[in-house]
């Protein structure tokens, strides 16, 4: 599961907020909005 660097909530990976920004997917913490990570998209 991934884990919040800033609030510490601990997310399955179904309850993160995609959305995508040009060619790349960034993924942030549904509570507090911190990226979690930038992906590129296939």
């Amino acid at each position: 599961m991934p884990t919040c660097g800033r609030c510490g909530g601990e997310f399955a990976a179904e309850e993160l907020t995609r959305h995508e920004n040009g060619p790349l997917l960034v993924v942030h913490c549904p509570d507090c909005g911190r990226v979690l990570g930038r992906y590129r998209r296939r």
